[in-house]
């Protein structure tokens, strides 16, 4: 038997409690047994005197100590009586000496047998206290014994009735509820006699609880089993992205990342570590650019996004990357970075593909005519002065006839090539159109327009060696030039003056080849 269980408990506060209640009832009743017993002697001793007063007024009256002698040895043969006296004038009659402590005593009047009120002697009766003592705890003792004994019984069926109605039924409960696992269909069944009482709706009460802890077990199982289903799908999502995906902390300390990104750090010619500093900076060519954006988004509590070139160790190509930035703030408040890397490198080569070809001539690789004036037009717009050269090649259209087109292409590669050679950074070589060529020298005077001219006429009229066709050939060349804003502030009219130059110094092609450059105002051309 469980030592702390509810049983015993109840049993030992039973026990003591009976125990405590019959020591205390023992003790009142034996107090009041003692007194009643005293009470009942005083009266038994009144009676003594009723009975022994008219013989003891004759003995007093008479003054006859045979007869007071009679009297007080008769009342001292009564147990309850210890010492009896009478006195009466000069006689005084008593029983047997005694030492015995008179406070419990009883004295009576002894009236004369002829006159009721006259007064003629007393009757001292000494109790016998240890008599009524003894009578009284035998009595009490016998009472108090019989109470414990009740005391007893009363104990001993309680705790039956207790175990019966109370503890057999807890266990059983207990024992049922020890059974029942959490979520599932068994209930604890109903104590019998116990459908109204306090245990009844103890065990509904708790049946009630289990059918609310099966239902809400059973919705977290389920939503258990979607979260758990949607984190494999977000997992395989995360996992198998194309894209590399990184969640970090704002110090730029990685906590997770995919393959994706493994395979970029491969790709990069570089080795995971666990920081490359905030946003990922370290793998950027200008992280100041993206670090500006991330916090201009964020400052207006939108998602950063960008694009920006990454530091290859390994590739001749660059890496482009659409940058996606969201900042996650967690429960605990703690903020967290997720970074999205979209490679784009190959739309951006696609892009550039574009841009080379809307800007720049296909054969020769020079700027076209379109991204020419555009950039003219800039130069225009932030009033920097050029030299407008127009250039005709004199000789190609007989080479374009005889040895075909793809000579009269390799021609104009050639002479491509010998600008490229000549120009500045700052300067602009453009196929203008067919075997028209321009290039534009900012911040040119005639001077530096005579001597770039010189350089370009020496290195394209050289002899070109046709390998297909086995042949020597060469080309000349005809200049006009124009200045902007001397010669005019309208684009158009600076081209204008460079071509009617061109045609004007053509004429003299064949009959001074020599003569090669023709600036517009030397010539009495009226502008605009």
């Amino acid at each position: 038997m469980n030592k702390t269980g509810l049983l015993v408990r109840l049993a030992v506060v039973i026990i003591f409690a009976s125990l405590a209640v019959g020591f205390i009832s023992a003790q009142i009743f034996y107090r009041f047994t003692y007194l009643s017993e005293v009470e009942v002697a005083e009266k038994e001793i009144a009676q003594l005197y009723e009975t022994v007063s008219a013989t003891a007024s004759i003995a007093a009256y008479l003054g006859d100590s045979e007869l007071a002698k009679e009297v007080v040895n008769g009342l001292a043969t009564n147990d309850i009586v210890d010492f009896a006296m009478i006195s009466a004038g000069d006689i005084q009659v008593s029983s047997a000496f005694t030492e015995e402590d008179r406070i419990n005593q009883s004295r009576f009047d002894i009236y004369s047998p002829f006159i009721k009120d006259q007064v003629v002697g007393q009757l001292t009766i000494i109790h016998d206290i240890n008599y009524i003592s003894r009578n009284a705890k035998d009595l009490g003792a016998i009472n108090a014994t019989a109470l414990v004994a009740q005391s007893i019984v009363v104990t001993l069926v309680a705790i039956i009735i207790a175990y019966l109605l109370i503890t057999q039924p807890m266990i059983s409960i207990a024992k049922a509820l020890h059974k029942i696992t959490p979520g599932g269909s068994k209930r604890i069944p109903v104590p019998s006699f116990h459908n109204s009482s306090e245990l009844g709706k103890l065990v509904r009460d708790v049946n009630n609880l289990l059918d609310k802890a099966e239902r809400q077990i059973s919705q977290e199982r389920t939503l258990r089993q979607e979260i758990e289903l949607l984190e494999k799908r977000f997992r395989m999502l995360f996992e198998n992205s194309v894209s590399p995906i990184v969640l970090m902390e704002p110090r730029g300390s990685i906590l997770l990342y995919n393959g994706a990104f493994s395979v970029l750090l491969t790709k990069l010619g570089l080795h995971f570590k666990k920081n490359f500093g905030p946003m990922l900076e370290e793998l950027f060519d200008e992280p100041e650019l993206l670090h500006k954006a991330v916090q201009m988004s964020f400052a207006n509590d939108e998602i950063a996004t960008g694009e920006y070139k990454l530091t290859a160790n390994k590739l001749d190509d660059n890496v482009w990357v659409q940058v996606v930035v969201t900042s996650i703030t967690s429960d605990n408040m703690k903020e967290y970075y997720q970074i999205t890397l979209h490679d784009i490198s190959k739309r951006k080569k696609e892009l550039e593909l574009l841009n080379q070809r809307a800007h720049f001539d296909q054969l020769t690789q020079l700027l076209n005519r379109h991204a020419t004036e555009k950039s003219l037009f800039d130069m225009m717009v932030r009033r920097q002065d050029f030299a407008f050269i127009l250039m005709d090649l004199n000789g190609f259209k007989q080479i374009n006839d005889i040895y075909g087109h793809e000579s009269g292409d390799e021609i104009l590669v050639f002479v491509a090539n010998q600008l490229k050679k000549v120009l500045r950074q700052d300067d602009i070589a453009c196929r203008w159109g067919g075997d028209e060529f321009v290039v534009v020298l900012p911040h040119a005077d005639d001077m530096s327009v005579k001597m770039v001219a010189e350089k370009i006429h020496t290195r394209i009229t050289k002899q070109h060696y046709l390998i297909n066709h086995d042949k020597h050939v060469s080309v000349g060349a005809s200049m006009g030039v124009s200045f902007y804003p001397k010669d005019s502030h309208q684009l158009p009219q600076v081209i204008k003056l460079a071509d009617v130059a061109m045609y004007e110094v053509k004429k003299f092609k064949d009959t001074d080849p020599s003569r090669y450059l023709q600036f517009s105002y030397e010539m009495n051309v009226k502008q605009g």
